[in-house]
């Protein structure tokens, strides 16, 4: 039941992302199922269907996720560190449409800060393969309410930048996530990133809010999945092919600090030798059950992530490890879970913001109590085994 419900869930998913008609989306017994959302009968899902298939989605999600792990990391009870909301309040600017002149593009931009007149340390997000900036709230608003300006970038493969003539001819998700479209954005995403910062001073000129808030010298990047690919090849991991003539590099030294949340493991374009030069200080989450997207290693858990850990040259590194944790982490998006990415949980939300507002307190504001606590044994202690530090 549970894999038909997960079934029905992704269908939805991807008819309301896409508005495709059922019939293309799947067959069987499910499409009888999924053609009851069009009501009219054209073969498209308008805007009032959509909005039936999105409850669908909510009700056919809270069955799915009944079985979601009880909170017990209750802030102010766990004396983890700095899980409770923080001081600052803050604005959003939801969309900042960025020129990206040399590439005759766009880059939309989510910008969150606090609202006090003073400068921030600044950390980008870069979201997973088909996200966009909108994603990841949980994390964001607990960073910037304990003080810091988050710019999130909607990359290339997003979903959100589809034409409707794009949207019609995919058949499936799998097919998306695995087509040109998502993969060939590995080189355009840290180039999208580096413009980010050369246009930093544009943004505090044209962002109503935003000037003078940012601290040039103090800067952290983020993000998971694809976006933890991305920030590695922020931090200096090369790409090898047989048909470039050189290792592939886009690494930016404007960083100080990087949190890879699902980073990247071995496969034919990462070597042992992709590493060497993941110099900046970074801590790396993945779990038990956060496997890898390549076949025949996919039921090795995160043992094919930790592997980027445990090459990359020692010293200022952490590895989280989150007991139990699939892909999507309890919950870090923000938004209904995906298939695939395991049961929902508040406390694995907890440890991975917690930990990686402690890393980078420590990096980027150079907070003494923050460095202590990360290599302490106090998160495995107080979260009860769920989350651990290993560092080298």
């Amino acid at each position: 039941m549970d894999r038909l419900i997960a079934g029905i869930v992704s269908a939805i998913l991807f008819m309301t992302a896409f508005n495709i008609s059922p019939a293309v989306a799947q067959k069987g017994r499910l499409k009888q199922l999924l053609e009851k959302f069009d009501k009219d009968g054209d073969g498209r899902l308008s805007l009032s269907e959509r909005a039936a298939a999105r409850k669908a989605i909510q009700e056919l999600t809270a069955a799915r996720t009944s079985k979601a792990i009880p909170q017990k990391l209750f802030p102010g009870k766990a004396n983890l560190y700095k899980l409770k909301q923080g001081p600052y309040e803050f604005d959003v600017v939801e969309t900042f449409e960025l020129k990206v002149p040399a590439r005759k593009k766009t880059l939309p931009l989510r910008i969150t800060f606090p609202k006090e007149n003073k400068e921030f340390p600044l950390i980008v997000w870069c979201h997973g393969a088909l996200g966009s900036k909108d994603g990841n709230q949980p994390l964001i608003e607990h960073w910037v309410s304990h003080g810091y300006v988050v710019i999130q970038p909607t990359f290339g493969d997003s979903i959100s930048l589809m034409s409707d003539e794009e949207k019609k001819k995919v058949k499936s998700l799998i097919q998306l996530v695995n087509s040109p479209r998502v993969i060939s954005q590995w080189d355009d995403r840290p180039q999208d990133v580096s413009h980010l910062l050369d246009s930093l001073s544009l943004l505090e000129e044209q962002v109503p809010g935003l000037k003078g808030k940012i601290a040039h010298q103090k800067m952290g990047i983020a993000g998971h999945s694809f976006g933890a690919h991305t920030t590695m090849m922020i931090c200096g991991m090369k790409l090898f092919n047989p048909f470039m003539k050189k290792p592939a590099s886009y690494a930016d030294d404007r960083f100080q600090a990087a949190v890879m949340v699902s980073p990247q493991g071995l496969s034919k374009s990462v070597t042992k030798d992709s590493y060497a030069e993941i110099k900046l200080p970074f801590l790396m989450i993945t779990g038990d059950n956060d496997g890898s997207p390549i076949k025949g290693q996919d039921k090795n858990g995160g043992e094919w992530r930790k592997t980027a850990f445990d090459l990359a040259p020692a010293g200022d590194k952490y590895l989280l490890w989150v007991k139990d944790a699939y892909h999507g982490f309890g919950g870090i998006s923000g938004k209904t879970m995906a298939p695939g990415s395991g049961p929902t949980s508040e406390d694995q939300v907890s440890v991975v913001k917690s930990t990686a507002l402690a890393f980078f307190d420590a990096y980027l504001k150079q907070n003494q109590s923050a460095r202590e606590y990360l290599n302490s044994s106090q998160l495995e202690k107080e979260s009860d085994g769920l989350g651990s530090l290993t560092t080298k």
